[in-house]
């Protein structure tokens, strides 16, 4: 199998500390072979640490080091500069979230990547990880009938909550409207994050979305999520026809329609260089619903497994010729409900319509 030239776009603390060592760890499928970033002695830092070519300036990266794909990972609302440079010259990307904060440069990135036959992927993760892939996978095989309501409770901010929320519902259900509101709310101060200064504010952000099939959408955040002491149980939950979910607790109604049976979720691993590693998620439904790692050869936590997915979903995209497994499309949607319910609660909470039900 055909190695794929990789680089990386942006080293600061998410790209030098979560994509770089992943993408190093990742050999068998592709070659890591330079790094970029405006910073020269952030990139000639981390280019000395994997043994590969630094650069600051993505132009001159791209045409000298002529890359099959490339990971960008830099401040969102840039992720056009570079993002556009790689389909002019050619080179397929994934880009960390969102695909890009103004839709009106995420639809020039797509039909730009269109226009050059390249692809691109969004690194939305929250989806991926491996508890929410195998509840995923007991949605599409039918165990909860439609899924009528989903929620996300603070589990991710914005597009990434949507994103939660229409991976429960179904990716291919288009929102008609949206409606938001917001309140903020004084707590008792208290240190929010190790490093950071002592809060004693808080954000709420709620949503309403209503989708295509009539599913509803509940999105609640608070801005002392991703660790506030005050605010510590963050969830999700979805509520279908026969059975629902809440966080990692499922069940269905018995044959008899007159119980509840819950969903057991065993956990299989086996060891790779030392290390434990989750070969499936096995759930006792009848049949059996499994979601396996796909990248269970390589040594990666639960966590990385996500990561790791984004960067080969664009590599094999590029080897195979086929769509990423996420696309611009649905970053596109994500960041336009987004959108959609800050506008709303700019505006007395009134309805958002984005398309005809």
């Amino acid at each position: 199998m055909d190695k794929v030239k990789l680089a990386l776009i942006g080293t600061g603390r998410r790209g030098s500390g979560t994509y770089a060592p992943i993408i190093n760890l990742l050999k068998d499928d592709l070659e890591f072979i330079a790094v970029c970033d405006a910073d020269a002695e952030s990139v000639e830092r981390v280019a000395a640490q994997y043994g590969i070519p630094a650069y600051t300036e993505t132009e001159k990266m791209l045409e000298e080091a002529r890359p099959e794909a490339c990971a960008i990972v830099i401040t969102p609302s840039n992720n056009h500069i570079p993002g556009l440079l790689c389909s002019e010259h050619g080179v397929s990307y994934v880009t960390e979230t969102p695909i890009d904060t103004d839709l009106e440069w995420a639809d020039k990135m797509i039909e730009s990547a269109k226009a050059h036959g390249t692809k691109i992927e969004v690194a939305e993760n929250y989806y991926r990880v491996p508890t929410e892939r195998i509840k995923r996978s007991l949605i599409l095989e039918g165990v909860f009938g439609k899924i009528l309501t989903a929620y996300n409770d603070f589990r991710g901010h914005g597009y990434h909550g949507v994103g939660l929320i229409r991976s429960y519902v179904g990716f291919e259900n288009d929102a008609v409207r949206v409606k938001g509101f917001r309140r903020q709310f004084t707590v008792k101060e208290h240190v929010w994050r190790a490093g950071q200064s002592p809060r004693s504010n808080e954000d709420w952000q709620h949503g309403v979305i209503e989708f295509e099939d009539g599913a509803v959408g509940i999105f609640n955040f608070t801005g002392l999520s991703y660790g506030s002491p005050i605010r510590w149980h963050n969830s999700t939950k979805f509520y279908g026809e026969g059975g629902m979910c809440v966080g990692e607790n499922a069940a269905i109604l018995t044959e008899n329609a007159d119980a509840r049976r819950p969903i057991t979720i065993t956990r299989r691993t086996h060891e790779v260089d030392g290390r434990e590693v989750l070969t499936a998620l096995v759930a006792d439904t009848d049949p059996e619903v499994v979601w396996e790692n796909p990248l269970r050869h390589y040594p990666l936590s639960d966590g990385q497994i996500s990561v790791a997915s984004e960067i080969m979903s664009i590599v094999n995209a590029v080897r195979n010729d086929t769509e990423p497994e996420y696309g611009p499309i649905n970053g596109r949607k994500d960041r336009e409900i987004d959108l959609a319910m800050s506008r709303s609660w700019s505006h007395d909470s009134e309805w958002v319509v984005l398309r005809d039900a």
